[in-house]
């Protein structure tokens, strides 16, 4: 069967997942300033955005409203090349969306994240989170989704995020997505060029309970992506 290429609206989507309103006017006041400009910008959120980009609702009917699922959503709304995953309360340069177009240029399967600190106020001067990731190229553990730019070709084939593992552990369904785009060939990098500054907000009470970077309840979770030895051992996610 001959398979027909995808038609592409434009090079990238920008994606925001968020419920917090109040942070999206800092996004759009780095986008506004891109040099690179072939570029949708999608919102995925119960509210909504007011502004210029694409309002991307959820046409779901019960459940929970988790951030991977809303990514789907995203991912499934998207007509172009590059995702750049860009979350509320972030902010970076006017060469952010290049930078990325170029990476993706040079090696389609690299996924490439910013690095940056988190900031108290948009002064940008009092740390609220220190970055330690090093610059170049890393592992799968390392893409911070606040910004970082992922092929849509991997992600499709990739399946998506594991929508039911972010009811147990708050947003984590990231880097189960990440290691299966390693097993796929996909490369990662952290570009010092591209610098995020996030203002710190908050979580809810027992996010870091929950999480399964930082507690016990994480461990059943990190072994089972230890074990992910091949595709077929991948859970079906979604319908992207």
């Amino acid at each position: 069967m001959q398979t027909v290429a995808p038609t592409y609206k434009n090079k990238i989507c920008v994606i925001t997942p968020t419920i917090r309103p109040e942070g999206i006017p800092l996004v759009q006041k780095a986008l506004d300033k891109q040099t690179f400009t072939d570029f949708d910008w999608l919102i995925g959120s119960p509210f909504d955005p007011k502004n210029w980009a694409t309002w991307v609702k959820d046409k779901h009917k019960g459940g929970l409203y988790t951030l991977n699922r809303v990514y789907n959503d995203l991912f499934r709304a998207s007509k172009c090349e590059l995702i750049v995953s860009w979350q509320d309360f972030t902010y970076a340069g006017p060469d952010t969306l290049k930078r990325f177009w170029s990476h993706y240029k040079y090696e389609p399967k690299m996924i490439v994240s910013a690095l940056g600190h988190k900031y108290s106020d948009e002064t940008w001067r009092e740390r609220t989170w220190e970055d330690l990731r090093k610059p170049g190229l890393c592992g799968p553990n390392y893409v911070e989704w606040n910004l970082c730019a992922i092929p849509l070709k991997g992600i499709v084939e990739a399946g998506g995020f594991d929508e039911k593992q972010d009811w147990l552990y708050y947003g984590m369904g990231e880097y189960q997505l990440d290691h299966r785009l390693a097993e796929m060939g996909h490369t990662f990098y952290c570009d010092a060029k591209i610098e995020s500054f996030s203002l710190g907000h908050g979580r809810v009470p027992d996010w870091d309970e929950k999480n399964g970077m930082g507690s016990g309840r994480g461990e059943p979770y990190m072994k089972r992506v230890a074990n992910l030895k091949s595709r077929n051992m991948w859970p079906v996610i979604g319908k992207l």
